[in-house]
This record gives structure tokens, sequence and C-alpha cells, in this order.
């Protein structure tokens, strides 16, 4: 790769923190930590105001090693904890130079990396020289083209994630479901009780089993509530499907057997309440697990219409009480996003100040 362009590109301006190798004229070295921003053609990295008792930014150690020996290496990873498969890795060789204020690229340079990291907006780095760095080669390795369609902060993840109804064939790993269940492990929950367990689906006939109870019940349902025949057919298929074209359908379960117990029912509702809760906490861990592991997940409410039937067909214990069915897999093509009401609408402050 000659330049930094394509996958690499992508993933390395969707990351927040690369490293930045420099070596001062008699070579030796120094790696730093920096922020930065790509405009397509170089990156920039803002000297900003710290160390604050260093007044003049060229006499940093990354400043010095540039004007003396241009030549730099810059490395940006994604790696999430126990997945191998999912490291992504981009190195890029080039030479920066230190561009001041009033130079041509600075005054833009300064508009990507305010629009980047809300802090630079609060520190007069305008007045500050940048680095700019060009590259002249570029080396990627692992899974960059997969990572570099996943943003890597939280703040990213939550307003990508999406609800999947159709999934490729792809095949789901266990290490890969694991990870996803782990995080609903640290959800919060009351008393620190974890009042949930998940059924893990994987296998065709569990799956077909499944969804052959639950229709049964739904067609019963829909003919109750007066819909068409044709109609009713249309949805039961459109169900099944979902159910067993997914390679993996997660089950959470609600289980109350070790919360705290109340003489009067108000509070016993309550516990309840707090359980109801947390589990979804954990099911918002896993989705948004999924979604920056690069799967994708849905989130179907059917089994609460027909708890003693998912019971049955799956031979749950009597006190894990079915509360969904969670698809999981690679999406077989990019879902329509509904829109979100502004944030105006769904706040209301004590004050107006």
């Amino acid at each position: 790769m000659a330049v930094l362009e394509g996958a690499a590109a992508t993933f390395v301006a969707a990351r927040e923190v690369g490293m930045l190798a420099t070596a001062d004229a008699a070579g030796a070295p120094s790696v730093v930590p920096v922020c930065y921003a790509w405009d397509g053609a170089e990156l920039w990295i803002a000297l900003d105001a710290k160390p604050k008792q260093m007044r003049d930014p060229l006499r940093l150690r990354r400043a010095r090693d540039i004007q003396a020996r241009p030549q730099v290496a810059f490395a940006v990873h994604d790696y999430l904890a126990g997945a191998w498969d999912q490291l992504a890795h981009v190195l890029i060789r080039g030479e920066a130079r230190i561009v001041m204020p009033g130079e041509t690229g600075h005054a833009a340079a300064i508009d990507l990396l305010r629009a980047k990291y809300a802090e630079y907006r609060r520190m007069p780095i305008e007045t500050r020289p940048a680095i700019a760095i060009r590259p002249s080669r570029v080396t990627a390795w692992g899974a960059v083209a997969e990572r570099a369609v996943r943003p890597a902060t939280l703040e990213a993840t939550i307003p990508g994630r999406r609800s999947v109804r159709r999934f490729s064939d792809r095949p789901v790993a266990r290490e890969q479901v694991e990870r996803v269940l782990e995080a609903a492990r640290w959800a919060p929950s009351p008393h620190g009780r974890q009042p949930w367990r998940f059924m893990v689906l994987t296998q065709p006939t569990t799956k077909a089993h499944l969804a052959l109870a639950m229709g049964e019940e739904w067609q019963a349902t829909l003919a109750q509530d007066g819909e068409p025949p044709d109609v009713v057919a249309k949805r039961m298929a459109i169900s099944r499907e979902r159910i067993r074209s997914a390679p993996v359908i997660i089950v959470p379960c609600l289980y109350l057997v070790d919360l705290d117990q109340y003489p009067d029912p108000e509070r016993q509702a309550a516990e309840t309440t707090m359980a109801v809760q947390s589990l979804g906490a954990a099911i918002q861990n896993m989705l948004l697990c999924a979604y920056q592991a690069g799967l994708d997940m849905g989130w179907m409410c059917a089994p609460l219409f027909c708890q003693s039937v998912v019971q049955a067909a799956l031979a749950l214990p009597a006190d894990w009480l079915p509360q969904a069915l969670l698809p999981l897999g690679y999406a077989a093509a990019d879902p329509k996003r509904r829109p979100r009401r502004p944030l105006e609408d769904l706040v209301r402050w004590d004050s107006q100040t």
C-alpha cells in the first residue's frame, strides 16, 4: 500500500489515539501517544498547552526530533480484550513538518481537530504550531477492514447500533458469543444478585423447533385478533424465518429466586421491577458489545406473550422466565434506521439556566 487509503484510511480516521515515533539527531527513539486528525492527505497533531510548564511548544521532544530528523512512524491499533481475531493495526511511515499558525493548512487542521475532540474547543491551539505528517508508506494487518466500519468510542457506538432482522449465513464463533454474554455479566443489578440467565441457541433443529412452537401460539393469537388468513400466513413466515436464519439466538430470562423476599406485595413487585430493569441493562450491554465487535443483534419480545411455550420448547427450568429473543450474527443488509426524537422533547430540567 503506497498511501493511506481505503479501509486503512477509514480505520485511522475513526480512532482517537495514535502512537507517534520520532528520533533525535543521534537516532535515539521516542514514542508518545497523541490525538490527531486525518484530512485525506496528511495527519495533523496539535502541539497543545500541555505540559503547562513548557511555554514554547517547539521545545517538546517530538517537535525537536522532527526539526532534526523529519522521518517518523505513526501507529494506530484496535484490540478487543480476548478477541485476537479482531486485532487491527495500521503502521504509517512518512515525513513530518512543523506548521506555524497562518501557514497553509494550519487553520483547516485546527478545525478538524476541534471537530474531533471537544477538549480542543476549549484550548487556544489556533495560536500554537501543529505537526503535519504526509504518509509515504502504509502497512495494515489484522481486521482493519472489519474494524474500519465500526466506531472505536462508546459515544459513536451508541448511535451506530442498529436493530437487525435479516442475517447472512456467515457463522459466529463461540468465542464471539461468549464476549457478548460476558458484557451482560457486568450490568448493574439489584443487590448484585444478577437476576438473569441466558439460553443460547446455535443448532438449526433447536431454532426450528422453537419457531414452530411459538408460531402455533402466535397464529392463534392473530386469528383471535381478527387478522385475515393471508396476513397471518405472511407474518408467520417472516417471524419463523427471523428465528431460523439467525446464526445464534440468545434467550434472556428473568431469574427471581435470589432476590429479597418481602411480606407485602407492593415491595415484592418493586423487587421484580428492579430485576426487569437490570435485565434491560444486561441486554443493552450485549447489543453495544456485539455492534462494537462487528456483529449485529435484534431484540424480539415475543416470548413475553408465550413464556410457557418457550419454556417447554427449550426445556428451560421453571424459574427461568423467558423475556426476549436476541438474534445475533452478521447483517445481510443495512437496516432502515428509525428517526430519534430531539433531546429537548425527552428531557425536562429543574431550571431554565
